[in-house]
């Protein structure tokens, strides 16, 4: 088989279904001009990146076997009979029609950053270019517009700076003393950890990728990172490494963890400490 055997196929889809793409497109940007910009860049990277495509298409498709998955279980009955199952199915469509809506409700340039880096999992540098900016601007519009879904970031949940402060702390005792049973449990047990890897979902899976900032938190600070309560690791006094927290009844749900010198000067970083 040829080695352009696989863009070339890529290509003839692409171009076959080009018009429901440009809808999806349409929707997307809201405006015509970009979804046909969006369009010639897909076709162009088509020959470069086909497995690239290929795994986008992939991770789509896991997403509507999930959905199905779904259905099929409250089709079953499993909520008892077939009133439960109906509703399970209309609680499936209804979540997806408030994804809709929300989504709806954003500027063109959060919406492709949410749907890319938090419902799709790619990492910050995958999502930056696709929306322009930096991997630190791509994360910063998904975590503004996760925030805005939860009602409220990270700095404003659960309302007590006192209470936020003290998670915080147990979070970076439990990481200081190398502790992944003592990080499992001041985390939600859906907690999800975003970094440049992409996401991580579970306590146990995120407490475990929480450890690599271990190394780190003898030398780290309580900070606000863009306005979310969180830690800065410092080597040698300069910041390499930061992580943003969402809490939820006094444990951590989400973790927005950034590395690299350049980036973590690049993210709004106040320290209440002095």
């Amino acid at each position: 088989m040829h080695d352009d055997t696989l863009p070339t196929a890529l290509t003839r889809c692409f171009d076959a279904d080009r018009e429901e793409l440009r809808g999806v497109a349409l929707r997307m940007t809201g405006s015509a001009a970009e979804a046909e910009e969006v369009l010639a860049v897909v076709r162009a990277e088509l020959g470069r990146e086909g497995a690239s495509a290929v795994r986008g298409w992939l991770a789509g498709r896991v997403g509507q076997a999930c959905v199905r998955g779904l259905q099929e279980r409250a089709g079953a009955g499993r909520a008892g009979g077939d009133m439960a199952a109906a509703g399970g199915r209309g609680g499936v469509d209804a979540v997806w029609l408030a994804l809709l809506v929300v989504l709806e409700s954003l500027g063109a340039e959060e919406r492709r950053a949410y749907v890319l880096h938090d419902l799709f999992g790619l990492p910050p540098s995958e999502t930056a270019r696709v929306t322009g900016g930096s991997p630190v601007d791509a994360s910063r519009l998904a975590r503004r517009v996760r925030e805005r879904i939860r009602g409220g970031g990270a700095a404003r949940a659960d309302g007590d700076p006192g209470r936020q402060r003290a998670v915080v702390e147990r979070f970076l005792a439990a990481a200081r003393a190398r502790d992944a049973r003592a990080l499992a449990a001041v985390l939600a047990p859906d907690a999800v950890a975003y970094s440049e890897r992409g996401p991580v979902h579970g306590a146990p899976a995120v407490a475990e990728a929480a450890a690599s900032f271990a190394r780190l938190a003898d030398v780290a600070r309580p900070a606000l990172v863009d306005g979310s309560v969180g830690l800065v690791a410092f080597v040698a006094g300069v910041p390499v490494s930061a992580v943003a927290f969402a809490l939820r009844h006094d444990r951590i749900v989400v973790l927005d963890i950034t590395t690299g010198e350049d980036r973590v000067r690049a993210l709004d970083l106040a320290f209440p400490d002095g």
